[in-house]
């Protein structure tokens, strides 16, 4: 887990996030209000088409049928925005201290997201990122009279 966290002010513009990416070689921040609490998370794929003619969607949809929610049309419009807010995603994923590996793991693949905020009482306190998981599992260390049965269960730490 990465605890001296890079976040961005939800009124920053979009300029400046990108800029704290590029310096940090990381491709997300958590962006926190004007108390530092956590209110979204942006990403390089929340910028990704930012200044690029975006292609059409394709054809319309047939009479009748309802029409689904068109992710380059979404990925462009938080491409255009100006600051963080907007172009932020709202519905973060986020976990405690005492929250398991497994758990942070499996809403990673579930939600197919590359970071996780780790919050306490609201503000960000750490980031655990897929690569973190990956070095945990790494450097797993078990004792010589573990059975073949306890090592199926790894302990993984983080923290």
């Amino acid at each position: 887990m990465t605890r001296n966290v890079i976040t961005v002010k939800k009124g920053a513009s979009v300029e400046e996030a990108m800029r704290l990416m590029a310096k940090h070689n990381i491709s997300g921040l958590p962006v926190v209000d004007v108390d530092d609490k956590l209110v979204g998370i942006i990403s390089e794929k929340d910028l990704l088409l930012r200044g690029m003619p975006v292609p059409s969607s394709g054809p319309a949809p047939l009479p009748f049928t309802e029409k689904l929610p068109d992710p380059v049309a979404e990925a462009a419009a938080r491409a255009s925005a100006v600051t963080v807010g907007e172009a932020m995603t709202r519905k973060v994923i986020s976990f405690t201290e005492k929250s398991s590996v497994a758990d942070i793991a499996r809403a990673m693949v579930e939600h197919n997201i590359n970071r996780v905020p780790i919050v306490r009482d609201g503000k960000v306190v750490g980031i655990i990122s897929r690569g973190d998981v990956i070095r945990s599992m790494a450097a797993l260390d078990f004792d010589e009279d573990d059975t073949p049965e306890s090592q199926d269960r790894p302990r993984l730490t983080l923290l």
